[in-house]
């Protein structure tokens, strides 16, 4: 896994494939973000520490063969929350196809004495999965951790060639 200069506003993204998450040879893909999507992934995140929760949007990018840009993001108010301030269910329902590709969330409780996760937890992975259970289609996954930082994941583009071809 490489770090990745993440477009605008100085986000760096860690961008990984479903497919290197199981050990099969993928290249990663890179993620870009428009001046937009960047303002509102920090604001965002800046929301979140604030009140030290959680915090979730719906994220709207287009996926291209090596290249994942994102280009909007909707911030969900956090409405039958868990402890975090997230709801699943929500986001699942609210942030599916045509108009969204998926889920850009905030980690902001302390994992270490430094800084938040920097991946993906179990209950995430188990969100993401419910999300392609959902909607069968390619999805994008962000996790915010910083300012600056985000890890970001995408359904769809493996080793340069999308796994599955595109629906009209």
């Amino acid at each position: 896994m490489r770090g990745l200069a993440g477009g605008l506003l100085g986000l760096t993204l860690l961008a990984t494939s479903p497919a290197a998450q199981t050990h099969t040879p993928a290249a990663d893909a890179t993620f870009r973000f428009s001046a937009e999507a960047g303002q509102a992934v920090r604001a965002l995140w800046e929301t979140s520490l604030a009140a030290q929760q959680e915090r979730v949007a719906c994220l709207k990018a287009s996926v291209g063969n090596d290249t994942v840009l994102v280009t909007g993001i909707l911030p969900l108010e956090p409405v039958e929350a868990d402890s975090m301030g997230t709801s699943a269910t929500a986001s699942i329902e609210r942030c599916g196809p045509p108009g969204w590709s998926g889920t850009i969330h905030t980690h902001v409780a302390l994992y270490t004495d430094e800084r938040p996760s920097t991946r993906f937890s179990g209950q995430d992975r188990v969100v993401m999965r419910m999300w392609y259970d959902r909607w069968h289609a390619d999805g994008v996954f962000c996790v915010v951790y910083s300012d600056r930082d985000a890890r970001c994941e995408a359904d769809g583009v493996v080793g340069g060639v999308r796994s599955r071809p595109e629906r009209s």
